[in-house]
């Protein structure tokens, strides 16, 4: 037992020695080494491993981390808004995918990450509207709108980008488990302007922020080359050991395009079909009129409650304008 005992607290005093190097803001290089080591420990995947040990001299995993502990701080911070244990983050960034495949379960290597949720088919972009939608929450499987991809040559009508049995849910990493899954690579946002993120805060201010326990996190690393490819489950995994010092379990939906990361790219799309779904290239995948529409029906209808309670006594009208009030919340947080 006495000996039980001393591999705790090894135990217990290696995890305090990684909190510390998670929180350390200017980091050394005996502190990356640390969590390298520690994050090729936890991960599971052969790809990812050999990712951190032929990038160990590199930054990135630890610009990653300190990237996702300032957002773990701002949510600390926050503790006096009643944030549940469950947050949805939105994670903005461009991506591509490989030839190569994976199991879907490397996007989700540790049990603080529940759910990985990807929002367009395999081989198609993401547009701004679509990705602001997912931000919100306020996008369903109904508003979505296939079209061709403008300026890239293709003679193909919209129609025809149109994805064939097209699931009515989204892909979800979790429910896909073991099943083959391409790699996806990501990229950091550009500074100083990214169209797509110039378009997600313009449509912030016009139709409203996330809500409560939902946050956005645009991929920002200045000192990261925007043109440098990062695997998807590296950029999990640095969450995922963020979270670990949290009381939080995340869901990650990820607002990243999903074409191919080199026209000259053969896919299996056979088995992306069975998977989820898939495009023919240049497919493009926005958010109909009816998305943001429905913003503007919630609130008349909400009105119309309320008024409806004022015609009654006033104990309807007090239920009536709570009514509203929450309407207002869920839109406008």
């Amino acid at each position: 037992m006495e000996e039980e005992l001393k591999e705790i607290q090894k135990i217990f005093r290696r995890l305090a020695k990684i909190k510390c190097c998670i929180e350390t803001k200017n980091k050394s290089r005996d502190d990356r080494q640390t969590l390298l080591e520690f994050a090729k420990e936890s991960c599971k995947d052969e790809a990812v491993r050999l990712w951190l040990r032929d990038n160990a001299e590199s930054e990135i995993f630890s610009k990653l981390v300190e990237m996702f502990q300032f957002l773990k701080e701002k949510i600390d911070e926050e503790e006096k808004n009643n944030h549940s244990n469950e947050v949805d983050i939105t994670f903005v960034a461009h991506g591509a995918i490989r030839d190569s495949m994976m199991p879907a379960s490397c996007l989700l290597p540790l049990p603080t990450i529940s759910d990985v949720v990807l929002y367009s088919p395999w081989n198609c972009y993401l547009e701004a509207n679509a990705a602001y939608g997912i931000a919100t929450g306020k996008l369903q499987p109904v508003h979505r709108v296939f079209y061709c991809s403008p300026g890239r040559g293709c003679k193909s009508p919209n129609e025809k980008h149109q994805p064939e049995d097209l699931p009515n849910e989204w892909n979800s990493m979790k429910k896909a488990g073991n099943q083959k899954i391409p790699n996806i690579v990501v990229s950091p946002l550009r500074k100083p302007k990214d169209g797509a993120w110039e378009r997600i805060e313009f449509l912030e201010d016009k139709h409203g922020k996330p809500g409560r326990n939902r946050i956005i996190i645009p991929f920002i690393l200045p000192s990261i080359d925007p043109e440098e490819d990062i695997p998807l489950p590296v950029v999990t995994l640095a969450l995922s050991l963020v979270l670990m010092f949290s009381r939080f379990q995340v869901v990650l939906h990820l607002t990243i395009c999903l074409g191919k990361l080199s026209r000259r790219m053969k896919l299996d799309e056979n088995t992306l079909k069975q998977q989820y779904s898939c495009t023919i290239d240049y497919t493009g995948m926005t958010s109909s009129e009816k998305m943001l529409a429905s913003t503007f029906s919630s609130i008349i209808s909400a009105v119309k409650r309320f008024v409806w309670g004022a015609e009654s006594n006033a104990e309807a009208q007090e239920g009536a304008h709570e009514r509203l009030s929450k309407a207002f919340k869920a839109m406008f947080g």
